[in-house]
């Protein structure tokens, strides 16, 4: 499919709960219009870890001991690994399947408009060529680079996740700005000695998040084409979220399913 003609709304929310921001990525991709692809910027109200769809949890992470840290969790409708969100920044994308020639090849070009946006603000990244496919029972996200995932200093920077849903393509992810994800440790996520992810501020400092936003918005259109303009959520779409938070990702069922 041509990239001739697609529009792109912008959409940047204010901090959300775990399971509202999964609510909106899901219910963007389930209602999607010809031609059109959206980007949604947006932070965490609280830290929240993050499950991939098909991740084991339930006999590997403690929930008692996430709430006595004021740490909430949600399952994404991606696949992919654990993720801490805190201190980080959330990007998700969602297009057309077609474009790009399917998913592979949209998760390339994401990628590299990532990597564009983020070395605008002067960040030294790479997108990584080789890299593991771990299986989602391996352990935090961040612990291993999988092929074609922005990076720096030879660490994951971003880590992504994708899946089809209906027409549509919605991949979302993680960009790590402080931290070390090291606290999923403690909730019995995995292995403590491995080496951090990179963050931005250990490559460029402190930086604005609306300079963030902005940089990245114009490094995802270099990359993507198509017109883009700012842009807000319709009455469908939020309808759908609203159902989808509710039956879904607000739901012990769902959150701790496997």
């Amino acid at each position: 499919m041509s990239t001739a003609g697609i529009k792109w709304r912008v959409i940047r929310d204010d901090p959300l709960s775990g399971a509202r921001n999964m609510s909106l990525d899901h219910a963007l991709a389930l209602t999607p219009r010809p031609r059109e692809g959206v980007l949604r910027l947006y932070t965490w109200a609280s830290p929240t870890v993050s499950f991939g769809r098909n991740e084991p949890a339930k006999e590997h992470y403690d929930r008692a001991a996430g709430a006595n840290k004021g740490i909430g969790f949600v399952r994404r409708p991606t696949g992919g690994r654990a993720v801490l969100h805190d201190m980080e920044a959330t990007y998700s994308v969602v297009l057309p399947d077609r474009m790009y020639g399917g998913p592979r090849g949209i998760y390339k070009k994401v990628n590299e408009g990532l990597a564009s946006g983020l070395a605008e603000l002067g960040a030294e990244v790479s997108v990584a060529v080789g890299g593991v496919a771990l299986s989602p029972d391996a352990g935090p996200c961040f612990r291993v680079p999988a092929p074609g995932e922005v990076m720096a200093q030879g660490r994951k920077l971003v880590g992504s996740a994708q899946v089809r849903l209906g027409s549509s393509v919605l991949q979302h992810g993680s960009i790590m700005l402080a931290g070390d994800q090291s606290l999923l440790a403690s909730l019995g996520g995995g292995v403590d000695d491995t080496a951090p992810p990179a963050t931005l501020v250990s490559l460029i400092g402190e930086i604005d998040g609306d300079d963030l936003a902005e940089a990245l918005t114009r490094g995802l259109k270099l990359a993507l084409g198509g017109d883009w303009s700012d842009g807000a959520y319709r009455s469908g779409e939020i309808a759908e979220a609203d159902w989808l938070e509710k039956e879904r990702y607000t739901t012990d069922e769902w959150t701790w399913s496997k």
